[in-house]
């Protein structure tokens, strides 16, 4: 299979190289003052604003700049480090995580454009896999790099949790619109390689953090972050799959959902309708206890993640949607009140903590308390977004109409678009942080939400139809 692959990749190369990614036409930045403010939900400004935003991060303002991918000499390396105005600034490296959600952005993309004008969307998602097939691959002892230069030398060859599930999403993804058989293969080799390597053998679903490259070596500690993307790349794995695959992928789904709801969720101490998961897990896989403080954040101290709460809350929903437990729903409420309960300001409708001691109260000493951090503002708009429509919750439509502007009317940056890094709620929500792209933040999160809101008018026209013609919160 692997050489099979190699072969495809050569072939796919020298495709590319002849053909070329034609420059997008430079692009006039999305603004909010376009969005049709008779409608609860302009559908077509989000479907225009998914292109915009795509061209912007591949290209620029002018086509030339941006991660890259319309220059001549785009070799499927996306440069996700860009300043305010989309141009690159210095990157060593950039991680597995940052190229797969590269790719993830421009299949979205490419569904929004369609086959006739997506092209160039479409062969950034080719050479971008390729890129991370040849380069960010172990081929000695499977599984992808932490860190990788331009020039695709490995700077850090570690195998870190959360590097190695994005490239199965984004291959996954990758595939659902290339049908490169090559992708989905791909896709499979790693989730074997992740379900051999990187699970813990004492609990179904429980996954370690990293690894040194050979896999001899712990490095990190237990954490819901990885365990939250595999799940969401099980569910990609799920929509592109058939027969006895399929049925294997849906049994590490159903496996994975039973451990969320029955391990890593846990009721709020005295409360018995909502309820939390944490970042941090001992080795038994119960809430981290450690006291919190900035620098043990991600290395073992207590406390909630309010921001993958609500993410995780959509993708049981979206799991129950494709037909698994029902009974998951009960979960994803219980997530949902806890950051209605203590996260979510009921004026902006944003998540103002993205994380939380467990009960529910803003931790001291975390520098991000006052801001609106811009990943889980996306991840608010799409869960509110979707329980109102899928799930007739018409208490959150007001939530998400206020949600809404935060995010693109606010966070969004009216001149030369984008996201900000965050907005500071003691300063009038002035922007935090004008840099458009770094290896963390990449146009995922955002990617997310638009391709939501389209899904939900591919599948639930009527109900976005009755909130349009019905909206009372609309001018």
């Amino acid at each position: 299979m692997r050489l099979l692959r190699q072969q495809t990749v050569i072939l796919t190369l020298i495709l590319l190289l002849v053909v070329g990614i034609a420059p997008a036409k430079a692009t006039d930045p999305g603004n909010y003052s376009t969005y049709d403010q008779s409608l609860f939900l302009d559908v077509d400004w989000y479907h225009a604003n998914l292109i915009t935003t795509a061209d912007l991060w591949n290209g620029g303002l002018d086509g030339e700049s941006g991660m890259g991918v319309y220059q001549d000499d785009f070799n499927g390396y996306f440069h996700v480090q860009l300043d305010q105005r989309w141009r690159q600034e210095r990157l060593e490296a950039s991680t597995s995580i940052a190229q797969s959600r590269a790719i993830y952005m421009n299949v979205e993309a490419y569904r929004a454009a369609g086959p006739e004008d997506g092209e160039r969307f479409l062969k950034a998602v080719n050479l971008g896999v390729e890129f991370l097939l040849t380069n960010f691959w172990d081929d000695t002892y499977g599984g992808f790099y932490w860190l990788v230069n331009a020039k695709g030398d490995t700077v850090d060859p570690m195998k870190q949790g959360y590097g190695n599930v994005h490239p199965i999403f984004a291959l996954a993804q990758a595939y659902s619109v290339t049908q490169n058989p090559d992708h989905l293969a791909a896709a499979l080799e790693q989730l074997d390689v992740f379900t051999t390597e990187f699970l813990d053998p004492a609990y179904v679903c429980a996954i370690a953090p990293g690894f040194s490259r050979d896999f001899s070596e712990v490095i990190g500690v237990n954490n819901v972050d990885v365990f939250t993307h595999f799940f969401e790349a099980l569910l990609s794995l799920h929509d592109v799959t058939t027969g006895d695959t399929q049925t294997e992928v849906d049994g590490w789904i159903n496996q994975c959902g039973d451990f969320l709801v029955g391990t890593l969720y846990h009721d709020q101490e005295d409360f018995s309708d909502r309820g939390y998961v944490a970042y941090n897990y001992d080795e038994n896989w119960q809430p981290a206890q450690a006291p919190y403080s900035r620098e043990t954040q991600w290395s073992g101290a207590r406390h909630a993640t309010t921001g993958h709460n609500i993410e995780l809350a959509y993708l049981l929903s979206r799991a129950i949607e494709r037909g698994f437990n029902p009974e998951w729903l009960d979960t994803a409420y219980k997530l949902l009140a806890f950051c209605e309960a203590y996260s979510i300001d009921p004026t902006t409708g944003g998540m103002l903590h993205e994380i939380t001691d467990y009960d529910g109260q803003p931790l001291d000493g975390n520098p991000d308390n006052p801001f609106y951090i811009w990943w889980a503002q996306a991840e608010t708009a799409r869960a509110l977004l979707h329980f109102l429509i899928v799930r007739g919750e018409d208490r959150y439509a007001e939530m998400f109409k206020n949600v809404e502007y935060l995010f693109n009317a606010l966070l969004t940056d009216q001149e030369y678009g984008g996201l900000f890094d965050s907005l500071d709620s003691r300063d009038d929500l002035a922007p935090v942080g004008t840099w458009k792209a770094n290896i963390w933040k990449v146009n995922y999160h955002y990617s997310m939400f638009f391709a939501e809101v389209l899904r939900l008018q591919a599948i639930y026209p009527e109900r976005i139809a009755e909130l349009n013609a019905e909206c009372i919160t609309c001018s």
